[in-house]
């Protein structure tokens, strides 16, 4: 979704309306889980640090207390907080002694983090599964495409957000069919997606919700939560080195290296035939220790062979947090003369006069990626001087990236271009207008224009606001 800035200005006052683009809230934790073999056999209710704008995707990780296999199940996510519930697939008696969870909750969309990094959450329906041998049924998978391409092979985590092929009566009763999530071969542009039945051979697998998130790997940088402390961050995919519960515990390194770490980690391949799901051992300030953990459905085993081991795709921040990462965009308009017929500093017909646009965000994030739109309003008074304001070929509005334009690019093409980051309209609210350049490069018709430059406008990080000016002439008629 891109911001529209309008300005509506005379050649002596000009007024004008500033929108800014929401970058996203996103929010890290961990909670215990309730006791369901001595304690109530009911969901914990969880609720968020601050309230998200939309219902977050949620992702998270279970430890490995209690010997059954089980998994971490999330349902219910509204604005507010979500239901946590670990089920047991069968083969067990479905109740769990409390697991420590770790999660990761960030809204819908495609986002830029204070640093220029873009990250993308989203929800897929999918009805597509993977399974283990014996498990009857044809073995699928959903294809899922990012808005655009991350800065680098991508880091995904996924989980599902419904329960709508579950027929028991969990936790008093085993989960039937225990299915989870699973997101392989991730590439900057995105990933597959399935259903992990496992060796769950009884039920019927239903169209699931599942939701997912995308960083790219790799990358890591700071931000600020919304009590003002740095959070640092990171994302990374490990190598094939994780076995199973049988083998013990597998330590991965962890994309940042201190803090009161909160990390979630998934599984990214799917190496070992009987599929399965990550539980953690321990989380410290620089590792993860990871085990696959599996049903019992077909076999007793949950082992994984040293040739099938797995690798994990793993999102870790420095400390639990909420953080609401808003752009604040100040947009200021001036003009002065740059030529006169027979008389100085008055806007009299024959004057030139240049605009200049300032654009600066001081917020704590940037907008949203390739979010911007700036359109200027002419004076009827004016008409536009739509030839070259400098070398030949750099049309008539330079746009100039200042502080902060993490890769902003503006291209411009020529007057009749329709791909390029410059537009034209004669009536004010279409942008298909071509001008005709008149005799001092004047074109009355034109109404408007609009610049759609592309990348990201950054916020205040400690050297100032980020910034971007845009400058063009009109002659007063």
């Amino acid at each position: 979704m891109r911001v529209f800035w309008t300005f509506l200005c005379l050649l002596v006052t000009c007024s004008f309306t500033v929108g800014t683009a929401h970058a996203g809230r996103l929010e890290a934790g961990r909670f215990t889980t309730t006791d369901t073999i001595s304690g109530p056999r009911i969901p914990t209710p969880v609720t968020f640090q601050q309230n998200f704008d939309v219902p977050p995707i949620v992702v998270a990780i279970s430890d490995s207390q209690g010997n059954n296999s089980a998994s971490i199940r999330i349902t219910n996510v509204t604005t507010t907080g979500f239901d946590a519930l670990v089920v047991e697939p069968d083969n067990w008696d479905g109740r769990h002694v409390s697991q420590l969870i770790q999660y990761i909750a960030v809204e819908p969309g495609r986002h830029a983090l204070p640093g220029g990094s873009i990250i993308e959450a989203g929800r897929t329906n999918t009805n597509a599964v993977q399974r283990g041998p014996g498990v009857s049924g044809t073995a699928s998978f959903t294809n899922v495409s990012f808005g655009g391409p991350l800065s680098n092979t991508a880091t995904v985590l996924a989980q599902i957000q419904t329960a709508n092929s579950e027929t028991r009566n969990v936790p008093s009763e085993s989960s039937r069919p225990h299915i989870t999530a699973l997101a392989v071969n991730a590439t900057s542009t995105g990933f597959q997606l399935a259903l992990e039945r496992s060796q769950a051979s009884i039920g019927t697998v239903l169209t699931e919700t599942v939701g997912w998130i995308a960083f790219p790997s790799g990358a890591s940088d700071t931000f600020d939560d919304i009590n003002g402390n740095s959070v640092a961050w990171g994302a990374g995919n490990s190598g094939n080195s994780i076995r199973g519960w049988d083998n013990g515990c597998f330590s991965v390194s962890l994309p940042i290296t201190s803090g009161n770490v909160v990390a979630v980690a998934k599984k990214r391949t799917r190496n070992n035939g009987d599929g399965g799901w990550f539980r953690y051992c321990s989380l410290s300030a620089s590792a993860f220790n990871l085990r696959v953990d599996e049903d019992r459905g077909i076999d007793n085993e949950r082992s994984v062979a040293a040739g099938d081991a797995e690798s994990a795709a793993i999102i870790a921040f420095s400390q639990p947090f909420h953080a609401n990462l808003r752009a604040n965009l100040q947009v200021t308009k001036t003009s002065f003369t740059i030529s006169l017929p027979g008389d100085t500093g008055f806007s009299i017909p024959g004057a030139t006069r240049e605009y200049l646009i300032t654009i600066q965000n001081s917020g704590n994030a940037p907008p949203n990626p390739d979010s911007l739109i700036i359109t200027d309003a002419l004076d009827p008074n004016t008409s536009m001087l739509v030839g070259d304001l400098g070398p030949a070929g750099i049309g008539p509005v330079i746009v100039t990236p200042g502080n902060g334009a993490t890769g902003l690019t503006y291209s411009y093409s020529g007057l009749a271009s329709t791909s390029d980051d410059l537009q034209f309209s004669d009536d004010g609210s279409s942008f298909a207008y071509i001008p005709t350049p008149g005799g001092d490069d004047e074109d009355s018709a034109v109404q408007a224009f609009r610049v759609t430059p592309s990348g990201i406008l950054e916020g205040d990080r400690g050297s100032g606001p980020g910034e971007l000016t845009l400058r063009y002439r009109v002659l007063v008629e």
